[in-house]
């Protein structure tokens, strides 16, 4: 099976969606924290899940292909990129003032990070979305909301396809077919010892989702 590069189209819900594999080491756009010297992991590849879960939003809600090169710059510009990431609240307030935001016909209240599950139930049902964490230091998009067996299911796109990750296997209720990502396993030695195939869109429980930023409806 081929490995899966950059980018990867399919369809979900009657949209053409395009999946930003970041585990694709070509993501080589600089993405640094201002002032600090250039690591060899300044990079969209190693630190560009804030980036691309904002693309994955904006395609999800209107059908256009941002360039996350182009945001991750804008992002290092205006204080978007944070010592350990993206600095989510900071990135979409530049957004919402740049009027970026605005232009996808979405707002951000600058309300930082939340963990109130029914400001963010709510949020999806007026038809907004948000950018959460499933586990600690990764940062994933989500797209929609249902019941399901009578629990609040949120789905989730992800640009490291964690369906696998031990933080968030157990917790996945649905993978959407055609989401798959072929991925290559290399050791601290630049050694390619491997190859696994993971989902990178699915369902989880919304009480998943903790510190998340709300996206709504402009």
């Amino acid at each position: 099976m081929e490995y899966t590069g950059k980018t990867k189209m399919f369809n979900y819900q009657g949209r053409e969606l395009r999946l930003l594999n970041q585990s694709c080491p070509e993501w080589t756009a600089y993405y640094g924290y201002p002032g600090i010297p250039r690591e060899e992991n300044d990079n969209l590849h190693d630190a560009g899940c804030g980036i691309f879960s904002v693309c994955h939003l904006i395609d999800w809600a209107t059908g256009e292909k941002i360039d996350p090169d182009e945001l991750a710059a804008f992002s290092c510009r205006t204080g978007g990129r944070g010592d350990d990431g993206t600095d989510r609240p900071m990135l979409l307030k530049a957004m919402q003032e740049d009027g970026r935001l605005a232009k996808y016909g979405l707002r951000y209240d600058m309300d930082g990070l939340l963990n109130d599950h029914e400001a963010l139930w709510n949020t999806l049902e007026a038809g907004g979305y948000a950018l959460t964490d499933l586990r600690v230091g990764h940062i994933v998009a989500i797209l929609d909301h249902r019941v399901q067996d009578g629990e609040r299911q949120i789905l989730i796109i992800d640009s490291s396809r964690d369906s696998m990750n031990p933080a968030v296997r157990p917790d996945i209720r649905e993978v959407v077919p055609g989401s798959e990502i072929c991925a290559e396993y290399v050791n601290r030695h630049g050694v390619r010892t491997g190859y696994d195939e993971h989902y990178a869109m699915y369902w989880v429980p919304i009480s998943k989702a903790f510190d998340f930023n709300l996206l709504h409806l402009e």
